[in-house]
């Protein structure tokens, strides 16, 4: 059966451990495809600002051009609200009948499935990808563990909200942490000032 992995998130800005992940899943867990579907705003973080949809979509396709079976959705974007996740991955069964649907996440994430809206109905539906993050351990009573495949390589350690504070303090640092193309567009728009 073929394999779809749906990697959803706030890309605000998308950085170098989600390419990471995106490349390690590809390569181990031989997907047919992988889609990134950007959140029109994440509901676990309604009171977040985010830099508009027009950019993250923008940094988006700049830093994942150069990945070979990705594609990118806007379908959580245009319903101009949040989304949950079992309503993305329902909405991408329905396309894709005859794959076999995958969620890839962070460590980060893995813990915290059991706040999910629906997260009984998904794990009956679905199966998880998870990247393991080096400051998340994975925690092994987790009930999910077994609708779970765990990617062997540790994921570099970058958060959104930390880039942001590096390009708010004007930090050079930060072009480690981001594709080159992304990084010039970020100063070229001025984000995240």
């Amino acid at each position: 059966m073929k394999k779809l992995a749906i990697f959803g998130g706030s890309f605000d800005p998308i950085h170098n451990a989600h390419i990471q992940m995106s490349l390690f899943a590809l390569k181990n867990f031989e997907l047919s495809k992988l889609i990134f579907v950007p959140a029109f705003m994440s509901p676990h973080k309604t009171n977040q600002d985010y830099a508009p949809a027009k950019d993250r979509l923008k940094m988006l396709e700049l830093a994942s051009k150069h990945i070979p079976k990705t594609d990118i959705s806007t379908y959580e974007i245009e319903k101009n609200e949040p989304v949950f996740t079992y309503q993305t991955l329902d909405y991408f069964q329905a396309i894709y009948d005859s794959y076999e649907i995958y969620m890839l996440l962070g460590s980060d994430s893995f813990l915290n499935l059991q706040f999910w809206k629906k997260i009984d109905y998904i794990a009956s539906k679905f199966r998880f990808i998870v990247a393991k993050r080096l400051d998340y351990p994975i925690v092994e009573t987790s009930k999910f563990l077994n609708i779970c495949e765990f990617l062997g390589e540790g994921i570099e350690n970058i958060s959104s909200s930390q880039i942001k504070f590096l390009i708010k303090n004007k930090d050079e640092n930060v072009k480690n942490f981001l594709d080159k193309k992304v990084c010039t567009y970020i100063t070229q728009k001025r984000l995240y000032l």
